[in-house]
């Protein structure tokens, strides 16, 4: 029943995903879809697309077979600003919700690249 669920889950989401309007992105094509589920009822998913978005999520079941039977959930999804600067996004879900995870330093402060605030430091 749970592999059901998760596959209905993963469908929606393609199918939504494949009838949102692409506009200008109309053109894009899948460059790889990934998709496994083990017995127990974990997954994991990816997929990347040649306009720049990409997704990869895994879900692993916590406390099985008991009452508080849960999935775990982390992932991440990026994509294409107008600008053309890759945004990344990360989340994590499990039996206290959804969250957005705080953005990881990118090596970049202010705009000054990474190589020269490593020689400011003294590293």
């Amino acid at each position: 029943m749970f592999k059901i669920r998760c596959l209905f889950v993963f469908c929606s989401i393609t199918l939504a995903a494949n009838a949102l309007p692409l506009g200008k992105d109309s053109e894009a094509t899948v460059l790889y879809n990934n998709y496994s589920i083990d017995e127990n009822g974990n997954y994991r998913f990816s997929f990347a697309t040649s306009n720049g978005m990409a997704r990869e999520e895994t879900g692993t079941i916590v406390n099985k077979g008991q009452p508080n039977e849960h999935i775990a959930v982390k992932g991440r999804y990026s994509y294409m600003d107008t600008e053309g600067k890759q945004e990344m996004v990360e989340y994590s879900a499990d039996e206290n919700g959804y969250i957005i995870l705080p953005p990881k330093y990118t090596g970049a402060a202010f705009g000054v690249p990474a190589n020269i605030v490593a020689t400011l430091l003294g590293k």
